[in-house]
């Protein structure tokens, strides 16, 4: 039994006892094809050799390309997202170009067209800090943008929700860690061989002892200058006072101890000795800062053993903040104000210490008594009490 389509360029027919119906019809390329429909549906069949028809009408008249494509891989798209950011220069291109950098590391040879939501719960499934959470959605969301225009794919993924990981976790530093990290970079910087290497060590030193002597945040720390530090008396008391002008918040004017006021003027004394910058505190060269980050995780990874035998392998520099805080609240220091000194909210302060608030006396504040009106006069913490959720340093240089 046999049918004949319209075109009298395709048929149907049954062959050798089999109840199927078969398609014979001249491909794109002029090559003869005998297909099985796989049904004994005549009606089935002959609709699918309509259908087969119009296709070969569509791609004679150039309307549709049925031509083998190579797919674009997330590696391919990532790297374009990437020099398409620095092309522009965008905001954040640090932190987005290092997170577009995972997800080559992660999906790199995955066809962009097949990275749908149910892959990206290989990244989402695992539990993170809130830093990294709003990082890889940030990466995600402007490698989709770019995709999108780039006709690279259709439809945005969704992406799937994240596991934040508890935020009690990361504990405050003991004196015996901080000193043993101050003191392992001091002495480095004392036997390096290397004249670059003697002077980040030192200068990461000094801004470990920084980081918890003040509470700033990295970002924070790395940018003061030394005519941001100036002693001065509040309320007939000498106090030192630090301009913080570069924040994730408001610019806000702070009181440091006298040891961190003396650990600067340090610094300063050993930039004068060996010749260095002496605007900023933290610069090797005008402008150029040391990576304190990656300069700690090089060292920890170079020398794991020392790390675990003085229980600092897991301490980050953000825990030196960290640690300040929670001190300053066992202390008995009033909330407000220690918010207001961090550039942070009470609400932060109460969701992410609520273990060291606990059975807390929180009637103090945070300098000598006799600073209350003189603080509120001057408008020293003005400004910094803010509704933004401080779970990270400011350049986002929290430790993965």
């Amino acid at each position: 039994m046999t049918y004949q389509h319209p075109s009298g360029k395709a048929r149907l027919y049954k062959q050798g006892g089999s109840a199927k119906w078969y398609m014979d019809y001249y491909d794109q390329f002029g090559k003869r094809r005998q297909v099985s429909t796989r049904t004994t549906d005549f009606d089935k069949a002959k609709e699918m050799l309509d259908e087969q028809m119009l296709v070969l009408k569509l791609v004679r008249e150039n309307r549709l390309d049925l031509a083998p494509r190579s797919f674009i891989t997330v590696e391919k798209a990532a790297q374009e997202t990437i020099e398409h950011l620095e092309q522009r220069n965008a905001r954040g291109l640090k932190d987005n170009k290092r997170f577009l950098l995972k997800i080559i590391d992660q999906f790199g040879k995955t066809d962009i067209k097949k990275l749908k939501r149910k892959e990206l719960y290989g990244v989402y499934n695992l539990e993170m800090s809130e830093t990294m959470v709003r990082n890889y959605n940030r990466a995600f969301k402007l490698l989709f943008d770019f995709c999108i225009d780039a006709e690279y794919i259709d439809v945005k993924p969704e992406l799937p929700e994240s596991r934040i990981a508890d935020k009690n976790k990361r504990s405050a530093a003991t004196p015996e860690q901080i000193k043993a990290l101050h003191q392992r970079f001091l002495i480095k910087s004392e036997t390096s061989k290397n004249a670059t290497g003697k002077i980040n060590f030192i200068l990461l030193s000094l801004f470990i002892k920084l980081l918890h002597l003040t509470g700033l945040r990295y970002g924070e720390l790395q940018q003061i200058t030394f005519a941001d530090v100036r002693p001065e008396k509040i309320g007939g008391v000498d106090a030192y006072t630090l301009v913080v002008t570069k924040s994730k918040t408001l610019p806000r004017v702070i009181i440091i101890s006298e040891d961190a006021y003396r650990v600067i003027q340090f610094v300063k004394i050993q930039k004068n000795i060996r010749g260095l910058d002496t605007e900023h505190v933290f610069s090797r060269e005008p402008g150029v800062f040391p990576d304190f980050t990656n300069i700690l995780k090089e060292d920890r990874n170079r020398y794991k053993d020392w790390y675990q035998a003085n229980n600092v392998y897991d301490l980050t520099l953000y825990q030196l903040r960290h640690t300040f805080i929670t001190e300053k609240i066992k202390e008995g220091k009033s909330l407000f104000l220690l918010a207001q000194h961090c550039g942070t909210s009470m609400q932060m302060i109460e969701d992410y210490y609520a273990d060291a608030i606990a059975n807390t006396d929180v009637n103090h504040i945070f300098s000598n008594d006799q600073f209350r009106s003189a603080l509120h006069l001057k408008g020293l913490m003005s400004g910094a009490d803010q509704d933004e959720h401080d779970n990270d340093d400011y350049d986002d240089d929290d430790e993965e």
